[in-house]
């Protein structure tokens, strides 16, 4: 395996300032250096958002990334955008400094604990994933099929994964999690150099998390959020959800209730910047998969 370079993206979001902290306090430790030929490449992916403490200037990065016609029809006036294209020209797999991972780190102010969030079902991204979920146990979010969230960061490059950590509020700074985040960023190395050298091997199987939809807020006949996350499912991210359990809890005191006989697992509850994307939560379903020898072979191939 030929892996040369890890991508580490932090501020992809400039108000998710603890994943900043995090890499900062790692390079500071003069961990960059080499590891059998593995190297991480570091940068802040919306310096201009970071500076201000706000999400985004124009639009949202993680939006972005889109392969169409239209990807650059807004290349001089959003700054989102040009910031795509840039990184994707200085460290995308044709670039000046070509990596072969993106590593996406994100904070949320729903109840997610340490979680891995993959796009699509790309054999690098399952052989990665696979080894953190043995390693740490962590929940993984399959986010596929959904024509209304397209253009992540990591799907512009041959493999990639989210590391989404919450509950923690915007533009606040809290040790534990930034702790949690180097404890990731210090094994990515390690983990890959054991896959290399034979020494792990993955688990037979995957627990996965496969995106079905989102539901939105009550609304009233203007439009105006008329519906608060009900006590009951507040900071019960991944816990399943069956006909009849309660949702929301609206102005006049009536509980709407989850109606269909599907179990769910819900994702995302509440998270403060999906308010604008018309999203409460999301939600899930269940699904176990079993590695494939092929995960390896493609990932060696690099």
């Amino acid at each position: 395996m030929t892996v040369q370079r890890i991508l580490i993206v932090s501020g992809t979001h400039g108000n998710e300032i603890n994943p900043v902290w995090a890499v900062k306090q790692f390079i500071n430790r003069k961990e960059n250096s080499l590891n059998n030929g593995i190297k991480y490449e570091y940068i802040i992916g919306n310096p201009a958002a970071y500076e201000k403490g706000c999400r985004y200037i124009d639009v949202d990065l993680n939006r972005s990334f889109k392969e169409s016609e239209n990807f650059d029809q807004h290349k001089n006036s959003f700054y989102e955008t040009n910031r795509a294209n840039f990184l994707v020209d200085e460290f995308g797999i044709e670039g000046s400094k070509p990596c072969q991972i993106a590593i996406d780190l994100h904070t949320t102010t729903a109840n997610m604990g340490t979680s891995i969030v993959m796009y699509g079902r790309r054999s690098k991204d399952f052989c990665l994933a696979a080894l953190l979920q043995n390693k740490f146990g962590l929940p993984i979010y399959l986010h596929e099929k959904d024509k209304s969230q397209t253009g992540f960061l990591v799907e512009a490059w041959p493999c990639g994964l989210v590391i989404e950590i919450g509950a923690v509020a915007q533009n606040f700074y809290d040790q534990n999690i930034i702790n949690r985040f180097s404890i990731i960023i210090s094994s990515l190395r390690e983990e890959i150099d054991k896959l290399k050298n034979k020494l792990i091997e993955l688990p037979k199987e995957v627990v996965v998390h496969v995106h079905q939809g989102s539901i939105d807020y009550p609304r009233d006949e203007k439009g105006d959020i008329d519906g608060i996350i009900h006590p009951e499912r507040i900071n019960q991210d991944w816990k399943m959800i069956k006909k009849g359990d309660p949702l929301f809890l609206d102005s006049q005191g009536i509980i709407h209730k989850y109606e269909r006989d599907q179990l769910i697992w819900p994702v995302f509850i509440g998270e403060v910047a999906y308010k604008e994307k018309k999203i409460a939560m999301s939600y899930t379903k269940k699904e176990v998969i079993c590695s494939k020898k092929q995960w390896v072979q493609e990932f060696e191939s690099f």
